[in-house]
């Protein structure tokens, strides 16, 4: 078994085993509001990968010999299988993990599609 095979399968096995359910909404976006796209009806309960990776960023100094505050940010993405999907969601639209109830709504800002099995998108939060 070749290399890529074998990571292909990994990913996928993780998916299927670790994954979330995700929906995805589409959304139109104008001046000044947020609509609901009606020529696209939302896909629900998608399997999808959800990674977050905490970003810690200095915000205080060193002023008076204290050590500097960190906080913890979050770099969030989604992976899904390109053939789950009945269209390719877009920047503005809008995402959440169902499986977990307590986490916010995410907004899709960029749209990776590259590889030929899954589409991997970075979110932030609404």
């Amino acid at each position: 078994m070749d290399i890529r095979a074998a990571r292909s399968r990994l990913v996928h096995e993780t998916r299927s085993r670790l994954g979330d359910l995700i929906t995805i909404r589409a959304k139109l976006r104008g001046e000044m509001s947020v609509a609901d796209d009606p020529s696209r009806q939302a896909m629900v309960d998608l399997k999808g990968r959800f990674d977050i990776s905490p970003d810690l960023e200095f915000l205080g100094g060193h002023d008076r010999g204290m050590a500097p505050i960190r906080f913890a940010g979050r770099l969030c993405t989604i992976s899904i299988p390109r053939g789950d999907m009945a269209w390719l969601p877009r920047a503005g639209d809008q995402c959440e993990v169902t499986t977990r109830p307590a986490e916010p709504i995410y907004a899709i800002e960029r749209v990776v599609d590259d590889a030929a099995e899954i589409i991997v998108f970075y979110l932030s939060v609404l």
